[in-house]
Order: C-alpha cells, then structure tokens, then sequence
C-alpha cells in the first residue's frame, strides 16, 4: 500500500485519500511547470533575435528621448538652430528604426521558416509545369560574363523554360555585335549537344517500355550511366569556362564554375550512385528517364528590338524588356517598307517569329546569376499564394574579392540583402530588377501604352524613372499584387571593383525616389486599409527617401558649426544600438566587425555622388525630362573617378581639419573629437578607395574639355564686342583666353589623358538595380544599397583616366553619356 491510499472493506482496491490526491495534483503541477519552463526556454533561444532586436529599438527610443530631455535648452542654441538640429537628429532616427524593423522583420521570418527553407521541392513533369521564359537582357557584356549567366539559367532544373537573351548592342558596332550573338550561339551549341544525348537517353527508354519487358537492374543501369556522361560533361563544361576566365574577375568565373556546375556535377552524382543500388519501379524509371531529358535547357534564343523601326528604341533595359514582352502570345512577320524593318501579327501560314505566350516571366541581369533551384522554387512561391505578382530572392555579391571597394560595397549588399527580406514581414516588399520572377497576368495588369518617337509602344515595366523596378513596384501595388521575398538566397551578382564605376551605379540608384514618393502616397491614401498599413508606408517611404534623409542630415550634422561641442558629440551615441546591429550583422554574414569603420568611409565618399543622384531627380521633376540610363562599367581596369566627387571629399576634409585645428587652438578639445574622427573616416577612403593620384589625374581632361568650352565662349563674345568697344577690341579677353590657353597646352600627369573622339556608340546599361538603401549616421554612415554591377576592376597609379565612365582600356565608351 502506498502513501495517501486505503484498502476498501473488500479488501481489493486501493482507494486514493485526499492526502494522495492532494500530492497527485503537486505533480502534476509540476510536470505543467517544467513543461512550460522548457517552452519557454526554447520559445526564447528560437527567437533571441527579434527579441535582442526589440531591445535595440526600445534603446534606440530611449537615447532620443533621454538626449532630448536632458540636453534641450543647455546646447546653446538659439531656436533655429535648435529646430534644425532635432530635425537632423530625427532625421537620423528614423533612418536607425527603419534599419533595425526591416532587420527584426527578417529575424521573425527566420525563427517562422526555421526547419522549412531546405525543403526540396517537388519536381513537376513538363506537362504540369507552368511555363516559364527566361529574359537576359544585355548590352555589350563581355564574352564570360555573358556564358557565365547563360549556363546558370541554363542549368537552373525546371522543366518548362526557354531563354531567350535580349541584346541591345547597337547595329551600327557590327564588330561588338557579332561577337554578342557568336558568344550566344557558341554557349546554346555546347549545351545541345549534351541535351540531344539526354534526350536520346530517355528516347531509348521509350522503345525499350513499349518492345521489351521492364529489368529494373537494366533500367538502373541506364539511368547510372545517363547521369555518369552528364557529369562528365559538366566537368568538361568546368574546364572549358576556367579556360575563358580571367585573373581580374577570377573570383566571379570561381564562383560560376564551383557553385553552379561543379555542385550540379557533385549533385548528379550522387543521383547516380543512389540509383545504382537502388530497386526501380516502373514508374521511377520513367520518371528519372523524363527528369533527365529536360536537365539541361538548350531552348536559348536571341532578340534584337533595334532591328525593328516600329519597336521602341528607348535607351534603357526596361524598354528593352517591354519591347520583347510586348510581343508573347503573338505569331509575326518582318515587313520592309520605306527602307526600314518592321514586325507585323502574322495573318496567315507565313509566320517569321512566333513567340509564346508564358505563364512566368524571369529577368536576369547580364551580370547576375541564378542556383539550380531558383526557378523551382520561387515557381512554387507564386503557384501556392495567388496575389503575389513577383517572387525573388535579393541577390548576395559575390564573395571573395580582391578589391577594397568591391569588398566593403559587397558587405552592404550583402546586409541589404537581411534588409530586403525584413520588408516582407510587413509586407514592404520592393522589386529588385536584377533577378525576379514574375506573373504574367500581372504584367499584363499594369501595362501602358505611350508613344515614343510618333508611334506606340506598350510598356509593362516602367521607365519614368532609371530604377524601374521600384516604379514598377507601385504599379503593382496599385493593382493589388504583391512582391514577395524568399528567404533562401539562391541569386548572386558582381559589385563594382573600382571607385569610379561604384559612382556611376550608386548615382543611378540614388536617383528617382523622389520622384515616385507621390505614386506611392497615391495609392497609400486610397487605400481602405490604410491605418493597417502604416508600418508598411514607415518602411516604403524610408526606401525611397533614405538617400535624401540620410545623407543630408548626415552632411549638415558634419559640416554644422551652430551647436555646442557637448550637444554633436553625444550625437554619435544616440545611434549606438544601430552601429551594435550593424556590426553583428557583419559577422553574421562572413564579415569582420572592423569592416563597420570601411563601410562607414565608403559611405562618406559616396555622399556626393548620392547628392548627384538626387539633383538629377529634382531636375527631372521640374523639366519633365528623363534621365539617362547609365551603364556600370564591366572592364578589369579602374574607372574615371569624377572630379566633383574628388573636389567634394577633399573640401570636407579641409574643413574637418579646420575645425579640429580651431577646436585645439581654443582650448575645446571635446569639440575635436568629431572632426578627427571624420579625418581618419576621410583620409582612410580617399587614400583606399577614391585614389587621390589617380583621381587628380582624372581630372585633367575635365578642366581641358572646360577650357576648350571657355575659350570657344570668349572667342565668339570678343567678335561680337569688336562693334560696340572698338577702342578696346578684344583684349579684355586676352587673359582668361591665355589661361585657358595654359590649361590646354599643360601637359596632363601620367594618371590623366584626354579620351578619344567615340568610334562606336557609348555603353548603356544592361543591368538594374533597386535604389540605394543608406541608414547613414552622424559620422559613420552605413549604407544599404542594392548591388547590381560589375567584378573587380582594380585601381592602378598611372593608368589613364578618360572621360567620366569611361575605362582605361576604352577610352572612348562614356557609360555616363546616354545610350543609343
């Protein structure tokens, strides 16, 4: 008998007491609270991160306000100025809140998706695959970078998909062109000739289920020695591509060869020794037969909309992209008339092109490729959520470069890629272009038709602005599709490696937020659920605002003499829990946390090519006219810095040094403390990423050029001024004209040459990116941008330094000037 029980009078049963029911209720008391103990403790390691999170903005919070409270009204203000700094200060909050929601966004989608993201998705016969086409569209890439995305698509296992690569070369560079289409050409033969044998494989098997009894030791073997040749043909493939790699970009074709054929080889390999020992079926042998017979895509095509008069020639990759849409589900024939080339809806059996109509859309950037499981896989994102217009993965750079530049830009990247991911959380989403995948019915729901050049052309994705996709974006939004972010990244794309080309890009990216801020607000206030939706407009408008907010404020904060030493230099502290997360989420992702101090150098450099960004949008919203689409370059040689960007950096630096210098003098040593620290930040990204040599010389064929303009200015005034000064003529001309003079005739530094007149048509841009994304801070401001570019272009003292945008090797190529 045991404790707190009784023997009934039968003497049979023992019956609990109420002392025994009392201990039976502790225990089980008990057990409930070590099993909610153990919950909770797995609750909270599972979301450590968006609760360490949570403290970082409730931190950030509380240093404003504390700051507020404490220091209002003892900086020595007077009330403009007290105005102007909360403003800034604001200004700069916001810029931190936004960063770390986006950054516990991503925190929550992780701990929710945790045990979910290396699923493998079923793989869907053709018959029951959606049909996907996949755009490249590509304006004189070079010859690897081109094969390298080509053979990423084509490998990418799905079974319904075509590629088709939209080349924009001019016709009038038949050299450049030519060697486009051969490359295309070249890369579709090699991998048709190992889809013809795949193919032939599962031919084989079709006879042989249909004349002969089924051996599942036979068919093993079949399947063993199909996935064995494929293997050794991608080996091949390997080798082939190391052949055309190069030693400046031997990171990216590394890449290429390792992660994309190399783990397809390893992965079919694997295949094949499971199958070897493995007992078939009748219908697993079709189904791997099937399977293998679409492994490879040698579906690959080309479109030139130059070709074509009544197409839009539209200097940009959206128009280029329109152009090709434009014509899915439709049967045509070339028409020549008045000595031009049209396309015309084919009315009869005479058919020159027939293009199908898909049921996904894929554009890849030139420069940007795609892991074998990408298109299965956001192809399963759009079938099981039917208002998503677009599933993407936000692109990581590619690891491992060489280059100061490439390396520190590729860290933003890489962080925007957690801040892209957050944005869906609250369902913030922007299209990324440089890789997405995209409904087509909600292409079809957002397309326009302008005229262009007297004559129609229907646009799906717009071209009001240089960072189309986010434009596109709104119109979606507007059209009730969503843009959904997969947490898995599975797309890669190069970052520029040198100073100059990171300016042309970021100046690109830097430029329309401004002028799709309205759309925006639009469709916000018609929405009827728009008090729901307000953490979402927080996050949209810091998108398309933050290379405003933050870089002004972080420049007026810098160069800002009006507040006490005490007030600018608890500033930086403010953002503390910001610098903190942004640090760990660089050691997150593969980086040192020393990196913060380059990121933050960079990001001080770029302050006025971002500042030229935005002017080019305020001159676009008052004049009406488009900007031009400006291509990154993609050479191995350093690009032309230009001189604004120098003269700017340098004009800080000396005014830090005067401050510090006055600081020191006057016995303020806490007001130095700011100045120097923006010192080291200047000199550090002058000296490793600008290149003060080499961007001086690069300024010499700017000042030439404006002599050249000056003095033909002055010669013209001075013939007509001959009438009304004859006591004087034109001698008051005499010295700027010999300055001018002077500068034409000084002999340009070894660094410097004045570029060539253009023999071929200036590069546009074959890529796109979304705006930059920056969170900058009174110092150090850490930006967030969407890579999107070029590999590493390593900067050398001496090289030449042609026009801006232009390269040393090709001095005539001005990626600044507008495309053709």
């Amino acid at each position: 008998m045991t404790i707190g029980t009784e023997v009934d009078p039968g003497g049979t049963v023992a019956v609990p007491t109420a002392v025994g029911r009392a201990f039976g209720r502790i225990r089980t008391a008990k057990e409930k609270l070590r099993q909610a103990l153990r919950s909770w403790v797995a609750e909270q390691r599972r979301t450590i991160g968006s609760t360490g999170i949570k403290v970082a903005i409730a931190s950030s919070i509380a240093m404003f306000a504390g700051f507020a409270a404490f220091h209002f009204g003892t900086l020595g203000m007077t009330g403009s100025d007290i105005v102007f700094y909360y403003a800034m200060l604001s200004a700069l909050l916001y810029c931190s809140l936004a960063y770390q929601l986006n950054r516990f966004g991503a925190s929550r989608r992780r701990e929710e998706l945790a045990g979910l993201l290396d699923v493998d998705v079923p793989w869907r016969e053709p018959a029951n695959a959606p049909s996907v086409s996949i755009l490249i569209p590509t304006y004189r890439e070079e010859r690897r970078v081109l094969i390298g995305t080509i053979v990423s698509a084509a490998l990418a296992e799905y079974a319904n998909r075509r590629i088709v690569v939209l080349v924009d070369d001019s016709p009038a560079d038949q050299k450049a062109l030519k060697a486009t289409l051969s490359t295309i050409e070249e890369t579709a033969g090699w991998l048709k000739d190992q889809a013809d044998r795949l193919r032939a494989a599962n031919a084989a098997w079709q006879t042989r289920k249909s004349t002969q009894p089924f051996d599942p030791a036979a068919e093993s073997r079949h399947l063993v020695e199909a996935y064995r040749d494929l293997v050794n043909w991608l080996n091949s493939l390997a080798a082939r591509l190391d052949a055309e790699s190069s030693e400046e970009f031997s990171h990216v074709d590394g890449f290429v060869i390792e992660k994309i054929v190399r783990d397809a080889a390893a992965r079919y390999r694997s295949r094949g020794d499971r199958l070897a020992s493995a007992d078939l079926t009748w219908a697993e042998a079709d189904t791997e037969h099937a399977r293998l017979a679409v492994l490879l895509c040698d579906d690959i095509g080309h479109f030139q909309r130059k070709t074509f008069d009544n197409l839009s020639h539209a200097p940009n990759k959206a128009m280029n992209l329109n152009a090709y849409i434009g014509l899915m589900g439709g049967r045509y024939v070339r028409v020549h008339r008045n000595g031009v080339t049209g396309l015309e809806p084919a009315n009869g059996s005479n058919v020159d092109m027939d293009i199908p109509r898909p049921d996904y859309v894929l554009t890849l950037d030139a420069d940007s490729v795609i892991l074998n499981r990408y298109v299965a896989t956001l192809v399963e994102v759009l079938e099981s959520d039917p208002t998503a217009g677009v599933a993407q993965t936000p692109y990581l750079t590619f690891p491992n470069g060489d280059s100061p530049v490439e390396r520190i830009a590729g860290a933003t990247t890489d962080i925007q890629y957690l801040v892209h991911q957050g944005s869906s959380w609250f369902d913030a989403a922007y299209w990324v272009g440089a890789n997405a995948l995209i409904r087509f019915s909600a292409l079809e729901a957002i397309a326009k038709t302008q005229v262009e050049a007297g004559k129609p052309v229907k646009v799906f994705i717009q071209d009001k602005t240089v960072i189309e996709d986010t434009g596109s974006t709104i119109d979606l939004l507007q059209r009730g599709w969503r843009v959904q972010n997969h947490f898995v990244p599975l797309a890669y794309s190069a970052t520029p490696a040198d100073f100059g080309a990171l300016a042309i890009q970021r100046k690109r990216w830097a430029n329309g937020g401004l002028i799709i801020l309205p759309e925006l607000l639009r469709e916000y206030m018609r929405s009827p659920e728009r008090m729901n939706r307000f953490p979402e407009l927080v996050l949209r408008t810091h998108y398309l605002l933050s290379p405003v907010i933050g870089n002004v404020a972080v420049f007026m904060l810098m160069i800002w003499a009006g507040a006490e030493a005490s007030g600018i230099l608890w500033t930086p502290v403010i953002m503390l829990p910001y610098f903190a997360l942004y640090m760990l989420d660089l050691r997150r992702l593969g980086y040192r946390a020393r990196d913060l101090f380059g990121v933050c150098a960079l990001n001080l450099m770029l302050l006025p090519v971002n500042f030229a960004g935005i002017l080019a949008s305020i001159v676009q919203m008052v004049t009406g006219r488009k900007g031009s689409f400006n291509r990154t370059p993609k050479v191995s040689s350093r690009t032309y810095v230009p001189p604004y960007a120098l003269l700017f950096n340098l004009g800080v630096l000396m005014l830090m040094l005067a401050y510090a210098t006055r600081a020191v003098m006057y016995g303020e040593y806490s007001g130095a403390v700011i100045p120097i620290v923006n010192i080291l930040l200047y000199s550090y990204g002058l000296i490793r990423f600008v290149g003060i040599l080499d961007s001086i010389g690069d300024m010499f064929p700017a000042l030439r050029r404006m002599a050249l303009a000056c003095t033909d200015a002055l010669t013209r005034l001075s013939r007509l001024s001959v009438p009304f000064l004859p006591p004087m003529g034109n001698r008051y001309v005499t010295v700027p004209g010999l300055a001018a003079a002077l500068i034409l005739l000084t002999p340009a530094p070894s660094g410097s040459r004045i570029p060539a007149a253009p023999e071929s048509p200036a590069p546009a841009a074959s890529t796109s990116a979304a705006p930059v994304h920056r969170l900058p801070m009174t110092m150090t401001p850490p930006a967030h941008p969407v890579v999107d570019g070029v590999a590493f272009n390593g900067s050398r003292l001496g090289d030449p330094a042609p026009q801006e945008g232009t390269t040393v090797d090709a001095p005539s190529v001005d990626p600044e000037a507008p495309r053709p």
